[in-house]
């Protein structure tokens, strides 16, 4: 059974807010990809410099717990990219 829109995205802000509270959750879109392939799109509140979002692509065919470690993997993958350019400011 695959995860709906809204599983994808509350699961997506649980792990945002933990990874870091400036980030939120704008969206959980279908991808033209697959029936079962969603893109998620997070801002970063205070982000001083872009890139202030963050699009990532998922699998709703995942549990819950693995769409929240491909979620946590592709923030540090996103911080680590573009450092604190793209962090929220203090």
């Amino acid at each position: 059974m695959s995860l709906s829109l809204a599983d994808v995205r509350r699961v997506t802000a649980d792990v945002a807010r933990q990874h870091d509270p400036a980030l939120d959750v704008l969206g959980a879109i279908p991808a033209e990809e697959g029936v079962y392939y969603s893109e998620v799109i997070l801002t970063i509140r205070g982000c001083a410099t872009e890139p202030c979002r963050v699009v990532i692509g998922v699998s709703r065919e995942a549990s819950e717990k693995e769409l929240g470690e491909t979620v946590k993997e592709r923030l540090q993958e996103h911080w680590a990219e573009h450092g604190r350019a793209s962090a929220p400011t203090p």
